[in-house]
């Protein structure tokens, strides 16, 4: 074999290497397609947990569970919050409503839905509490519209678990190492569990 066939033999076998290379790369996802994955993970975690969900909040102070003791969630399914799924553990104390522009302290735990902590403020890991100022807009804030909303529903001592979809989330958030993770290709739900700590 001369010199000249080996060299078109060895290009034969790049092309055909980059080419099953090239086609068995998955096309880049859309806008579209990670809301429906987001959607699938929600549904998951939701049937995995036996949440019940429901439309109208439940009114009392203590924890939501249906009769057979299924953690009831409510959804917001208008407004800012829309897409929230909100559970309440225990509502606090008192009656004094979290106010636009008061500062809330708060400790909470952020997890993927698969289980994986991204944030961790809780008292064991973090001697202080979180605070953030409670805005009108929280939509370009590091504790998102699903976060805040969640806190407005507590009063001091309050506790609550919640589902946030990532357009009113996490797309803001720090990890507690300090550094981002912010990737809006991700369009990553997460769950949290939040206890309101202070207000003033």
């Amino acid at each position: 074999m001369t010199l000249t066939s080996n060299f078109k033999l060895a290009v034969l076998s790049l092309s055909s290497i980059l080419f099953v290379a090239l086609t068995g790369c998955s096309k880049t996802k859309s806008y579209s397609d990670y809301l429906d994955d987001e959607d699938d993970a929600i549904e998951k975690f939701i049937k995995d947990h036996k949440i019940a969900v429901e439309g109208t909040m439940p009114a009392s102070n203590d924890e939501w569970l249906t009769a057979d003791g299924k953690e009831i969630y409510y959804l917001y399914a208008s407004g800012k919050a829309e897409g929230l799924y909100f559970h309440q553990v225990s509502k606090g104390e008192g009656t004094i409503e979290p106010q636009k522009n008061w500062t809330a302290y708060v400790r909470y735990a952020g997890y993927t839905l698969q289980g994986n902590m991204r944030y961790n403020c809780t008292a064991q890991y973090s001697p202080d509490p979180q605070s953030f100022k409670i805005a009108s807009d929280a939509s370009n804030t590091t504790f998102g519209e699903g976060f805040q909303q969640a806190v407005k529903n507590l009063r001091v001592g309050g506790k609550c678990k919640v589902i946030i979809p990532f357009k009113i989330g996490n797309e803001n958030n720090i990890t507690i190492t300090g550094g981002t993770i912010s990737d809006a290709a991700e369009y990553q739900p997460m769950y949290y569990e939040i206890e309101l700590v202070g207000l003033e």
